[in-house]
């Protein structure tokens, strides 16, 4: 007779498991990638690998060629180097993702009502900009939700307007194979022409 064994019987560590078929399913680049990609303070090489589950010195050559390429940041400290990821490269990478999802006519239609959202709130306060107000506004003032709120459509007005300048930069945004245009599609240049992410 066959016995079913209940989620109690089992004394595994899950995420041990999880772990596991994390280094099974990835390359030590990879893992270190990740790592590096949530990591919000400067974290030594070992630090780094240990989380990776690879060798200090597989995460350090890997580490340093992902600085070489502007993917994270290094800082010489007392203790040695430290990494995180790079600004620019979050910055990049929610651009490219932005690009991809969404057509021109979408990217127009966001900048568009950004725009008006931030005209709106330099016509409340009469000043020009989120900084501004925060300047003239008291710790027990209302409006400081307004000053996140600006410049929080600031930041997505840049990413937008970034977004869309990708398609212009695009040099094969003009035509795909068969000669058909598409320029309204979100493919960056990797031969995706559908705009899928897949090359």
């Amino acid at each position: 007779m066959t016995t079913t064994e209940s989620p109690g019987d089992w004394n595994g560590d899950v995420n041990e498991t999880v772990v596991e078929e994390w280094v099974e399913d990835t390359t030590t680049f990879q893992r270190v990638q990740t790592v590096v990609d949530t990591t919000h303070r400067h974290q030594t090489a070992a630090r780094v690998a240990e989380r990776a589950r690879v060798s200090e010195p597989t995460a350090r050559k890997h580490l340093s060629a992902m600085a070489d390429a502007g993917r994270v940041v290094s800082v010489q400290t007392e203790g040695g180097t430290r990494y995180k990821r790079s600004p620019q490269a979050v910055a990049m990478r929610r651009i490219a993702a932005i690009h991809e999802a969404h057509a021109k006519r979408e990217l127009r239609a966001e900048i568009q009502a950004l725009t008006e959202e931030i005209a709106a709130l330099e016509e409340t306060y009469g000043v020009t900009g989120p900084d501004a107000l925060a300047v003239e506004l008291g710790d027990d003032e209302e409006g400081w939700d307004d000053v996140a709120r600006w410049r929080q459509a600031n930041e997505n007005l840049d990413i937008a307007r970034a977004a869309l300048s990708l398609y212009d930069f695009d040099p094969d945004a003009g035509a795909d194979g068969d000669g058909e245009s598409n320029r309204d599609r979100g493919g960056l240049a990797t031969g995706d022409p559908a705009g899928t992410g897949r090359a």
